[in-house]
């Protein structure tokens, strides 16, 4: 079909619709330029009846997606020497990139939902590398607010201290250290053995 072009009158009948509006809001919703006064293209045309299976099937013009879909059989079919993609070395990096990418972010979080101390290993990464954290970020890790005193720059919770260390944006800043807990050992008496 490709160079044919259809004509837009004939579109009402085509999807059997009550009204030329109907078609022009169609036409509109996917930005569709005629090809010639009054006329589409083949590809156009395309685009068109995918849109109207989408309403057909309960979709709207809004939310439908523009771009093919792409559906692929399994995952495995990359292991299938018969079925192998070739890539250019500049395509073949960027797709390894963005698979990377994903996997990365995947895994974080995956491991971030499913550990009950992920906010502590942050808390140590913070401490470790002396980042400064807004106050939103402190509260999303320990569930409250740091706040001082009027006599104090210093917030302790657990194990951690979080010292203020000016602003970020609107924000106040936060110095993560770690607390060495201080042992009493008063309660250890030390055993006499008898000879």
């Amino acid at each position: 079909m490709t160079g044919q072009t259809i004509k837009i009158s004939s579109l009402q009948q085509r999807y059997k619709l009550n009204s030329r509006q109907a078609v022009n809001n169609r036409i509109n919703g996917l930005k569709i330029d005629p090809v010639a006064r009054g006329e589409i293209s083949a590809e156009q045309l395309e685009l068109l009846d995918r849109l109207d299976k989408h309403i057909r099937g309960g979709g709207a013009i809004a939310d439908f997606p523009i771009q093919p879909e792409v559906q692929v059989d399994k995952l495995d079919i990359l292991d299938k020497p018969e079925r192998r993609i070739e890539f250019n070395n500049s395509e073949a990096t960027t797709i390894n990139i963005m698979a990377e990418l994903m996997e990365k972010m995947m895994s974080y979080t995956y491991t971030r939902d499913s550990s009950p101390l992920a906010s502590y290993e942050e808390l140590e990464k913070a401490a470790e590398f002396e980042w400064i954290l807004p106050t939103s970020k402190i509260k999303e890790l320990i569930g409250v607010p740091p706040k001082t005193t009027h006599d104090s720059d210093t917030f302790i919770r657990g194990s951690f201290a979080f010292i203020k260390q000016g602003k970020i944006g609107s924000e106040t800043g936060w110095q993560v250290t770690k607390q060495v807990p201080k042992l009493d050992l008063k309660w250890l008496n030390p055993v006499r053995l008898s000879t």
